[in-house]
């Protein structure tokens, strides 16, 4: 229900009200003296039953007394007001903050009845006669979407509104979960907006504000307003009150397949059609929807410019009657004892008139019982039912073989265990609901997730793998196998990458590039040349690279290397101790080999010699100690020592130290030739 002030909810119901009336066309003001009448046309159910999932353009009627024609396509908004000049300071009750009535008129305020384009037109003398639709009208064109798919239901209407230009309020809710599983081609964009307000319990229709709306119908829903029997009329009951119990809704037209949620016979059975709704959607939607009560009505009311489409309002009826009229038992009488009952129902259509007066009609239609149970088909409805019955139609399989616009061919067992699915795009072979083998055109990629086997092949291009066994011979330019390759024998000429692999039978090739990872249990060969060689990824192990050999200990610490400088002409031993740090270097220079030691060094031979051959010779500086005439392993050593003891101890020798005075002349001369003693 559009919202109005407090003085116009007051003034429609008076019966001395004077209507105002204007058009705002193409940007230009019309007032009564062009607008001959009018008649806008809302609809919610165009079947003659409740209906949920439509979007219903609603449609305007506009005689105007004009010269000239206006150019089409043009907008039209026609706007509704009263006019206040029979009004006293004694009506004058309204709070003043709220009143926002213009003085100098004495008219409430405009009420916009809705935002209309012109679709045809027609001239009797000199009063133009346009048929407008509201802007639903231009959604009636086919959906191509731009989504990857599966997407949202969300995020299709949302493409839809951004590329007609719709703005929509916050009764469009759409739950975030429910999918659309595949573009829907062959749609409009209408046709897709309205199955998605379906799938969340709505309908579809533009406000008089040109803003869309969601109308989300549910069981119990109270009234927006109350009209008593002063605000009608007449009101005539078309059926017994209808009460919705069960739905059910067909998501396959062509082949009448359905889903169904709760209980009750054709009469108390709410059928939909919606292509995009699942099981679950359905089970949620009877949730909402059980127990939803309306009375089917006719009701010419006064005229209440306010009111939606979609609205729940309530009335009552006097059904009283004389006591001598009246043959029904106490307990089974339920009349008011002011004989005055009331309802409640929902407008599902309504018009608008105005010719000089406003006049309303509300319906809410629904079929009978007997219509419910036994539908009578007449001669064209027979002619159609034959047609599809003997028509290859979409989306009907044919012995496992269906023709779908989505999928293209699709070949499925009765028990769905294996389906093939083949389209300009792709060809999709799914085993148990798993795709085995799948060929992608756009991307030029074939995959398969079975077993292999081939007495021959030859593979031009890249051959990626998660896994095979090749049993022939395999012969390929180059390939990139990234998942595991085992083969019983096979000759490989080109060059083969694999990213990792398990061969467990023999694998010859005249070379290859292996940028992945190789195992195995056994290589035997005469030459292998890589950049490095290493008996496990980390802890204890050797290493073997362009720079030498590397011996690690179980704490990862390199502890032996093998290195080559050929620029400073040496190579090396170099030795560390467990904390890492350098201990020893055993280095062959050019001209003698170098033995360096960090610290102390020990020769040691635990059962056996140690021989020097050649020249020893100690630097400056340096000592041996340890040595003593006791150790009888030097050979020869001692006696050597005890001849040389010997002769010391016999030894004596003449000095001549001259003969002198100490430059003094009276002293005697001293000196001359003496004879040493023994030591």
């Amino acid at each position: 229900m559009y919202p109005i002030s407090p003085i116009f909810a007051d003034y429609i119901k008076r019966r001395d009200k004077t209507y105002k009336v204007k058009a705002l066309i193409d940007g230009v003001e019309y007032t009564s003296a062009n607008i001959v009448e009018f008649e806008i046309e809302n609809i919610l159910a165009a079947a003659d039953e409740f209906e949920i999932g439509t979007a219903i353009p609603s449609k305007l009627i506009m005689k105007l007394r004009l010269p000239d024609a206006i150019k089409p396509n043009a907008k039209v908004i026609p706007y509704l007001a009263l006019s206040l000049e029979s009004m006293t300071w004694l009506d004058a009750k309204y709070p003043w903050q709220d009143m926002h009535i213009p003085w100098a008129t004495g008219m409430t305020e405009w009420l916009p009845l809705g935002e209309f384009y012109i679709d045809s037109r027609e001239k009797i003398n000199d009063v133009w006669t346009y048929t407008c639709y509201d802007k639903l009208i231009m959604a009636d064109v086919a959906y191509i979407s731009q989504l990857n798919y599966p997407a949202s239901q969300k995020a299709v209407f949302d493409e839809i509104c951004s590329r007609i230009g719709f703005t929509y309020d916050s009764s469009v809710v759409i739950n975030s979960s429910y999918q659309i599983q595949a573009g829907p081609a062959g749609y409009t964009c209408r046709q897709v907006l309205a199955y998605i307000a379906g799938a969340n319990g709505a309908s579809i229709y533009m406000g008089k504000d040109g803003i869309m709306r969601f109308k989300r119908f549910s069981a119990g829903e109270p009234a927006a307003v109350e009209l008593t029997t002063a605000d009608y009329i007449r009101v005539k009951q078309l059926n017994p009150i209808k009460t919705f119990t069960r739905i059910v809704v067909t998501y396959n037209t062509e082949d009448g397949l359905t889903y169904e949620a709760g209980s009750g016979d054709e009469n108390h059975t709410l059928y939909l059609e919606n292509p995009f709704m699942t099981q679950a959607q359905v089970n949620a939607l009877h949730v909402r929807l059980n127990g939803l009560t309306y009375l089917p009505l006719q009701m010419t009311a006064r005229g209440f410019p306010q009111f939606d489409q979609g609205d729940v309002i309530g009335f009552e009826q006097r059904e009283g009657g004389s006591w001598i009229d009246t043959n029904v038992a106490w307990q089974d009488m339920h009349i008011p004892w002011d004989g005055i009952m009331r309802y409640t129902t929902y407008i599902l259509r309504q018009t608008y008139s105005f010719k000089g007066g406003l006049t309303h009609k509300i319906e809410a239609p629904s079929k009978s019982d007997q219509q419910s149970e036994f539908q009578l088909e007449g001669g064209l409805t027979q002619q159609v039912n034959r047609l599809n019955q003997n028509t290859v139609r979409y989306g009907k399989p044919y012995f496992g073989v269906t023709h779908s616009r989505t999928e293209g061919i699709v070949i499925e067992r009765e028990d769905h265990k294996s389906k093939l699915t083949l389209n300009s795009d792709k060809m999709d072979w799914q085993v148990n609901g798993r795709s085995s083998l799948y060929y992608d055109a756009q991307a030029n990629r074939l995959k398969f997730t079975g077993h292999l086997e081939a007495a021959t092949g030859t593979f031009s291009g890249d051959l990626s793998a998660a896994g095979g066994t090749f049993r022939g011979t395999l012969q390929g330019v180059d390939g990139t196998f990234s998942g595991s390759l085992q083969a019983a024998t096979g000759t490989f000429s080109g060059n083969l990458s694999a990213a990792g692999g398990t061969f467990t039978g023999t694998l010859q090739g005249v070379d290859g590039t292996f940028s992945g990872t190789i195992t195995a249990s056994n290589i035997s060969g005469s030459t292998i040349t890589g950049s490095t060689l290493r008996t496990a990824a980390s802890g204890r192990r050797i290493e073997i690279d362009q720079s030498g050999l590397r011996i690690y200990d179980s704490s990862g610490r390199e502890r032996i290397s093998v290195d080559s400088a050929d620029g400073n002409d040496m190579g090396g031993l170099y030795l560390s101790g467990p904390s890492g740090s350098w201990s020893g270097t055993l280095i062959g220079l050019g001209s003698y080999l170098q033995l360096l030691a960090s610290s102390s060094m020990m020769l040691a031979a635990l059962g056996g010699s140690i021989y020097l051959q050649g020249p020893v010779h100690f630097t400056n500086g340096s000592s041996v100690t340890g040595l003593s005439l006791s150790i009888a392993d030097i050979s020869g050593l001692r006696s050597e020592l005890e001849s040389i003891k010997s002769e010391l101890r016999n030894h004596t020798h003449t000095v001549n130290i001259g003969t002198h005075n100490h430059g003094n002349t009276a002293n005697q001369n001293w000196g001359g030739t003496f004879t040493t003693s023994r030591p």
